[in-house]
Formats: C-alpha cells, structure tokens, sequence
C-alpha cells in the first residue's frame, strides 16, 4: 500500500524536476472531516513524513486524487526546498495536543479543502514555534506554499493546454471526486470561503480566522496565476472581498509570488498581516466599543500578540463576561452566525464572467 503512494510521489518528483531521496514514512486514512489530505508541519520538523488522507480516499477518482496529491506533494517538496533555515527540535515546544488548522468540526465544514499543510496555531494561544525561525517558515509555508500547490496541482490538469489558448471557464476542466467541476465554480468557492473567513473574523476577531482567510487568498492567487489576464479578474475579488483599499499590497504579493522571490513574499504578507489586520482590529474596537473603556495609548500598544488580552480587560472594566475567543464579543453565544454571511454567489459568478478580459466566459493560459 505504501509503495503506491511513493510511487506517485516518486512521479511527482520527476515531472516538477525535485532532486531529493525522501520517500514518505507512512500514509495514515486519519484526516480530520472537511480535510482531503495533509501534511502535518510539526511532524515533518520531527523528521516523520507522514501523509494523512481522508477514510473516502479508495472510493474518489484517479483524477482527482491524483490532482489532490499533486497539491499536497508541493507542500512537501516546498517543506525539502525551504531556502532558510529550520527551527531545529530544541525549538519546538513539547506538545500533548496537535492543533489542526482550523479550531472545530464545524470550522472545517466550512473551510475544508482539498489538501493542506497543519500548522501550529500563530498569534491566537500557545505558538509552537518559537522565534523568528519558526515565524518565518510558518509564513512561508501559509502564504508561498499554499500558492504554489494550488499553481502546481492546476497546471497537472491543464498540461495540456498551450501558452495563450483559451479555456472556457463554465465547462468540466478540473477533476472532483465523483465528477468534473468547472474552474468557474472552483473560483467562485476561493471567493465565498475567503468571504466567509473574512466576515467570521469581523465577528470574533480571532486572528487564527484572519490566518485562514489569508490562505484563501493564496488559493485564489495560485489558480489565477496560471493566466495572462489574471490581475483583471485579481482587482475585481478584491472588490467583492471589499479590499480594495489594500489592492497595491496585495498585487505586490502576487507579483512576488509569481517571481518565486522569497524575501519578498515573506516581507509584503509579514506587511498585510501587520498592516491590515492589526489597524482593523483597532478601528473595529474604536467603533463597538464605548471609548470610556480604553485610551488611545492602550489601543496603539495593540499588536497580534495581545489583542485578545486587551478584549479580555475591556471586558472586565464593562463588568460583563471575560470573551473567550469563540463567541462574538458583539452579537453573544447564540447569534455568532449572523456574521457568517458570504457574497451572493450569483454575483461572484457574474463577476467572473463579466471581466471585459474574459468575453463569453474564457480565460487565457499564461504557461
């Protein structure tokens, strides 16, 4: 059994020209529900590569497991590739719980994906990565290696398009489990899940929510990249997303990304999450909360270290309930799904459509 995933991966290897003698320890039917497959970083630092699928993967189609592999084959061999240097195990704080990506069941349901990379949790409880190596790699493996897997796993698909030949966007073009699905629809679900990530994290400011919705972005960034009028279609997500205003910071990040410079990608997504999300969390607190509970000063100490602490002592001085990070500090325990809100899926759909770079719905291969 273990032969034949090496032996895809030993594939994989020779046709993305990937020198290295690794082979996987263990393949484990043991992802979480909402998961296809994945890597788990922590044990890959640990020396153990070990592939995690879901329990369905024997009953899904050659096709797409194999796409899905191509996904996650690319989060290992970026792992092997990493240009700087890695947490060494002294680093790592002894844990008795794994942390998934995503904090619950129902959390999954709703950002699942077809592969991923488990990463210890940043910013929101306890980091298992300690210092600015282990800062660093985790950057690099949410933001690079998410856009490179989805690149990489796309282009296994599409091999056999030419560079400038047009695909139709509504019509079968990637493999499903029981199906084909089209790259429209595979678009459009980057943009309502990023959508969700994005309006779950205004509800409850947990910065693990802001990580995720990052991630989609990635996704959505790696799928586009495979087309010469990419930025088009990239400036009217960003209007759906309402991040217009961060348009330059994000173009600099895909324009990074598609140049493969590593310093910069890790320097413009060090800069989103700075720049964007910590002036976020202040101008949503400026605006929710009664400005005789906090100063100024207070407010400009906030970073994504701290935030949560600072909730918790505004919630003191209220003399209301200590928020725990998993109910809306707004709407209370039993409506945090009022912010759970996606773009009309109608309208993602005509907005792909309607790009004046994309007339009758075709996009142009830029490989």
């Amino acid at each position: 059994m273990l032969r034949q995933w090496n032996d895809l991966w030993c594939e994989y290897k020779k046709k993305n020209q990937c020198d290295s003698g690794i082979l996987l320890d263990e393949v484990r039917f043991d992802a979480p529900d909402g998961v296809e497959a994945s890597f788990d970083l922590m044990e890959l630092l640990e020396g153990k590569v070990i592939l995690h699928l879901t329990r369905r993967i024997h009953i899904y189609r050659s096709e797409f497991v194999r796409f899905l592999l191509y996904h996650e084959f690319t989060h290992l061999r970026d792992f092997i590739e990493y240009p700087y240097e890695k947490p060494t195990l002294s680093d790592i704080r002894r844990r008795t719980i794994r942390e998934d990506n995503v904090n619950t069941a129902s959390d999954r349901s709703i950002f699942g994906t077809f592969g991923e990379i488990h990463l210890p949790q940043k910013m929101n409880g306890e980091n298992n990565l300690e210092g600015d190596a282990g800062k660093k790699l985790f950057n690099y493996m949410n933001t690079y290696s998410e856009f490179h897997a989805c690149q990489t796993a796309l282009k296994s698909v599409l091999h056999s398009q030419g560079k400038g030949e047009m695909i139709d966007v509504t019509k079968n073009q990637i493999p499903g489990p029981f199906r084909d699905i089209s790259l429209q629809r595979m678009l459009s679900d980057c943009l309502r899940r990023a959508h969700i990530a994005y309006k779950k994290f205004s509800a409850m400011l947990v910065p693990q929510l802001f990580v995720i919705y990052f991630r989609q972005i990635m996704y959505l960034f790696g799928y586009l990249s495979s087309f010469g009028n990419d930025k088009d279609i990239l400036r009217q997500s960003f209007s759906v997303l309402g991040i217009s205003n961060l348009e330059k910071e994000y173009l600099d990040v895909y324009h990074a990304l598609k140049e493969n410079d590593v310093p910069a990608i890790l320097e413009y997504s060090d800069m989103i999450y700075r720049d964007s999300y910590v002036p976020f969390v202040k101008d949503y607190i400026r605006k929710n909360y009664d400005a005789g509970l906090y100063t100024e000063e207070e407010l400009d100490k906030i970073t994504p270290e701290n935030y949560h602490s600072f909730l918790e002592m505004i919630a003191n001085r209220k003399g209301g309930r200590l928020w725990s990070g998993r109910v809306s500090p707004i709407f209370g325990v039993n409506d945090v799904g009022k912010a759970y809100g996606a773009a009309d899926p109608d309208t993602i759909r005509e907005m792909l459509k309607k790009s004046q770079q994309l007339p009758d719905g075709q996009m142009k291969t830029d490989f």
